[in-house]
């Protein structure tokens, strides 16, 4: 294969004038400040060099200032300890149980079982077993649990019930009464085990 011959120069140059009088670049047309401000600056080192490099050592005057504020503000609240926990209240637990007997006498055993669920995280939470954030996912709940100090029953349980509950909760979401009350037996025997601290 011949490669092709180069346009001429003349020919290239016209069609990039024709390029840039399209209406994509008329901004830049229409704007003769910018072009005359932006020509003006690139030749202040030479027709005003005091002006010049006054304005340079002040931008570079604003740029370390606003590094050492920055530096500053980082440093400031990586030092500051975070906030002590909140006590825990020493109110009523929360009404997980009666939610989910209200919703297993409906036949929603699944939202009944999640309840359920609830519940026994809060008993452990209560009796500082478990800790546990809102938002930690349940592969982290399933770690915890294994490290807790919680029977061996129980833990095997436990994190039976939580695999259970979520597969029939995402794949699933099969009513069963059996899972809800697995996990009302568990919650009994959590509740006869721990104490709130």
């Amino acid at each position: 294969m011949t490669a092709l011959p180069a346009p001429p120069d003349e020919q290239v140059r016209a069609l990039a004038v024709a390029i840039l009088k399209r209406s994509e670049f008329a901004f830049w047309h229409d704007t003769p400040w910018l072009i005359s401000f932006l020509a003006w600056l690139s030749g202040l080192w030479e027709t005003n060099p005091v002006l010049y490099y006054a304005m340079l050592v002040g931008l570079v005057a604003v740029a370390l200032l606003l590094l050492a504020h920055v530096t500053w503000a980082v440093r400031r609240a990586l030092a500051v300890a975070p906030p002590a926990r909140p006590p825990r209240p020493d109110g009523a637990a929360p009404p997980f149980l009666e939610e989910a007997d209200a919703l297993a006498r409906r036949g929603l055993f699944l939202e009944a079982a999640r309840r359920v669920q609830l519940a026994a995280l809060d008993l452990l939470l209560r009796a500082r077993v478990l800790e546990l954030g809102r938002s930690d996912p349940n592969r982290t709940l399933r770690r915890r649990l294994r490290d807790a100090a919680l029977p061996e029953a129980e833990r095997g349980d436990l994190l039976a019930l939580i695999d259970w509950l979520e597969q029939r909760w995402f794949r699933d979401r099969s009513e069963e009464r059996e899972l809800y009350d697995r996990w009302r037996s568990l919650h009994a025997r959590l509740g006869a085990v721990l104490k709130p601290a």
